[in-house]
């Protein structure tokens, strides 16, 4: 299964979806606008569009959920737009990601795009796709994930289509470790 994840967008998209191959859409908030929103869904088609409002997305608030916990493909996700930083998960997060048992975290907020393994969890922040964001970049995401647990990600600045971060994971004994 192939993902794009997309993140602070701030209404703005720089990017043709159309012209990605991809199964579902994640996108981990600062959406911009419901009609913004409205277009992504649209452009979306019939695949699956996951989403999550962010801290500037106050008008989002009453359509879409602080944070979701779906199961994609054969991997069970969390998606949040604060996480705060995978060494300092907001205590509120850190339990639903293990009520949930989440293997792989999607979040924004920092527009810092970042691959890593934490305990075995993969986290994924593809960065700021609508503005620059603080490493000078517009960026977004793919993620792939095959039936026997393997998962590989890859961040992408829209402007050069030059590959920033690309990690490959194998799930072990229920836990992810980068190969």
């Amino acid at each position: 299964m192939k993902l794009l994840v997309i993140s602070d967008t701030h209404g703005e998209m720089p990017l043709d979806i159309n012209k990605i191959d991809f199964d579902a859409v994640i996108h981990a908030g600062d959406i911009g606008s419901l009609s913004f929103f409205r277009n992504l869904d649209a452009s979306a088609g019939e695949k699956n569009l996951f989403a999550v409002y962010g801290n500037t997305d106050f008008m989002l608030c009453e359509y879409l959920p602080e944070t979701l916990a779906p199961q994609i493909g054969n991997t069970r996700f969390f998606i949040v737009h604060n996480l705060t930083a995978p060494h300092r998960i907001l205590p509120e997060n850190e339990n639903l990601m293990q009520k949930n048992n989440s293997e792989i975290v999607v979040f924004g907020h920092t527009h810092i795009p970042a691959v890593l393994e934490r305990d075995g969890r993969i986290f994924i922040n593809p960065g700021a796709l609508g503005k620059v964001g603080l490493t000078g970049y517009r960026t977004f995401a793919t993620v792939e994930t095959d039936e026997s647990g393997n998962v590989s990600a890859q961040i992408f600045d829209v402007d050069t289509k030059n590959i920033l971060i690309s990690k490959k994971f194998n799930k072990i004994n229920g836990l992810f470790k980068e190969i």
